[in-house]
């Protein structure tokens, strides 16, 4: 039993980690988008001079978050979806229509990110740079691809969790909601 529990211990950890890592990179980004527009304001309005980096540096932090809180939505199951059908059914009903929404899901984030490497390549191979912070176009470009990278792995995250409370005989997450 002690190998289980030790499992189970570095599990957790990696879960904690996980989340903390992420709540600190939407925490990040999201401050460094207000951090951004208030310096642009004060200097566009105030100073009557502004920057060429600063609209792009708020518009990549933003892509950058976007897809960060679609994979932790994923990951609560608090994405948008319309579930009066599935909640009329029991337990049963509920696994299936998690495992195909999942199913889904998953196909389709596979098949995104095999579509979004293509640019990414492609500024690579031609060195294309943005135009006011002179960084490498692929930088940017990658939030696509990773976004769609962590919503399959949350994905998948889900799918095991749903795998051990069915084997311990546990209804299955219906996720954190916004609203009731």
């Amino acid at each position: 039993m002690p190998k289980k529990n030790s499992w189970r211990a570095f599990r957790l950890r990696c879960d904690s980690i996980d989340r903390k890592s992420e709540r600190w990179l939407l925490l990040t980004f999201y401050a460094l988008i207000i951090l951004t527009v208030a310096i642009e304001v004060i200097r566009r309005f105030v100073l009557n001079y502004s920057s060429v980096w600063g609209e792009e540096l708020a518009r990549y932090s933003f892509i950058y978050l976007a897809w960060i809180a679609a994979a932790a939505a994923v990951r609560d199951r608090a994405h948008i979806r319309i579930d009066v059908l599935v909640n009329l059914g029991g337990p049963g009903m509920r696994r299936l229509a998690w495992w195909i929404s999942d199913i889904a899901t998953l196909v389709l984030a596979i098949w995104a990110l095999w579509l979004s490497m293509s640019p990414v390549l492609t500024s690579l191979h031609f060195g294309s740079v943005t135009p006011g912070l002179r960084l490498s176009q692929a930088l940017f470009l990658a939030a696509i691809p990773i976004g769609f990278l962590l919503i399959a792995s949350r994905v998948l995250q889900s799918m095991l969790a749903d795998i051990r409370r069915m084997r311990r005989g546990e209804p299955p997450f219906d996720g954190h909601k916004l609203f009731d």
